[in-house]
């Protein structure tokens, strides 16, 4: 395979934002079509490793490292989850994920754009985003450690297909800067005695959609907030991609209360 496919919405943002030899160029003024503007990258990533469509093709955003990310990536190319990684997201050029992808072939697309670029008038908007989602016949969304708001407009075109994955037991230790240690410094300073990552589905409100998944692991009194993320991080890379299983497999179904649960593999029971 070639240079990796880096979207970007001209010539100027793309040379700006990424400084990558693979990158589409385009012009500024946005032509929002099947065959538009991003229909090269989507052509080089639109199918499976066997060279077939895969319907179940997922964006993962970042903003850090990265390393559910990587292991949601690990659970496709194991077979554990039935989708391809179509491409990678992120606000911060330089992060662990964003270069991870570059170095695996993955495409990525930064959004929001730079204070620069909008003086510009380039880079993407909230529409923009997702003609270029829609484009690389992106069904379905994970948010792993992305530390910028989601557009309305992409919370409505991924309604109930698009996951969040905190770092804690929400509803509690939810909410506007609550990520990373510093939700894992709050749980020791309560002094609470489990803790433990949550899977949700993405809406408009911050921490607030249904919960679809959940794993509990101890915090015991002697605990430093690395030991606490440790420990949780570990669960992270477990329940994420279960989640995401369920979701692409269509064995998640709603209550009428809008209350998500999962169908297991095996036959008729809900976990």
């Amino acid at each position: 395979r070639g240079a990796t496919p880096t979207l970007a919405m001209s010539c100027v943002s793309a040379q700006r934002a990424w400084h990558h030899p693979g990158v589409v160029r385009v012009g500024k003024t946005p032509k929002v079509s099947r065959r538009g503007r991003f229909v090269r990258a989507a052509t080089a990533a639109s199918a499976g490793d066997d060279g077939r469509p895969n319907k179940n093709r997922v964006a993962v955003f970042v903003s850090g490292g990265g390393s559910n990310l990587r292991a949601l990536h690990a659970a496709m190319q194991d077979g554990s989850v039935d989708a391809q990684l179509a491409v990678v997201v992120s606000n911060a050029l330089d992060c662990g994920g964003v270069l991870w992808a570059q170095e695996n072939n993955i495409p990525t697309l930064r959004y929001p754009p730079t204070k620069q670029d909008k003086a510009d008038g380039v880079g993407l908007t909230p529409e923009l985003l997702v003609v270029a989602l829609d484009e690389l016949n992106v069904g379905f969304v994970c948010l792993a450690g992305y530390l910028r708001l989601i557009p309305p407009a992409l919370c409505q075109r991924y309604e109930k297909k698009m996951l969040n994955i905190h770092p804690a037991l929400l509803p509690a230790f939810g909410g506007k800067g609550m990520h990373g240690n510093a939700v894992h410094a709050a749980v020791v300073a309560s002094g609470a005695r489990v803790t433990g990552p949550t899977i949700h589905f993405v809406t408009e409100q911050f921490d607030e959609g249904k919960i679809l998944a959940q794993r509990v692991v101890p915090v015991f009194p002697t605990d430093s907030v690395d030991d606490v993320a440790h420990r949780v991080l570990k669960e992270e890379h477990r329940v994420f991609p279960h989640a995401l299983s369920a979701l692409v497999d269509g064995r998640v179904e709603f209550r009428e209360d809008g209350v998500p649960k999962i169908k297991k593999k095996d036959g008729d029971a809900w976990e």
